[in-house]
């Protein structure tokens, strides 16, 4: 298994977007991954799986002072469960505490998705509150989570 992560590029957004699309009911747009690799407080990366050139998965944060917040993480539906998001998210952390001096991560996530639960608490996320009614379509909570160092 070959994984490869780089800096997103405006060559990877059709399939990022693609991505988008098929994970979720509210998906960014182009224009906003647009915005955001251009910056300078946001970090985004895109991962390759065994050589393709075309991304299997994206993650991305924006500081906030010494806080990143995670804005998107996103693996296609094929790709998934072979180590794309955890490669994904610790190179975003390692980056994001190398290049920008984050000192602690927070995103929200549904209190459904399991998978990704399950991925945050195992890389060291922490469980910290709730935010009521925070998705749409379907309407539903989200967990807080931190990773302070």
């Amino acid at each position: 298994m070959n994984i490869k992560i780089r800096r997103m590029e405006m060559k990877d957004i059709d399939a990022v977007c693609k991505m988008e699309e098929e994970a979720f009911s509210i998906p960014w747009h182009k224009e906003s991954f647009i915005e955001m690799m251009n910056n300078p407080d946001a970090l985004y990366l895109t991962a390759e799986y065994d050589g393709s050139v075309t991304p299997v998965g994206c993650a991305g944060f924006i500081r906030v002072l010494d806080e990143g917040n995670i804005c998107n993480i996103v693996v296609d539906k094929e790709h998934r469960r072979l180590g794309i998001g955890d490669r994904l998210v610790k190179s975003m952390i390692e980056m994001g505490r190398e290049q920008y001096g984050i000192n602690a991560f927070t995103l929200e996530v549904r209190v459904s998705n399991m998978a990704a639960i399950g991925l945050y608490e195992k890389l060291g996320f922490i469980n910290e509150g709730v935010r009521p009614g925070f998705y749409d379509r379907p309407r539903e909570d989200a967990y807080i989570y931190w990773l302070r160092f």
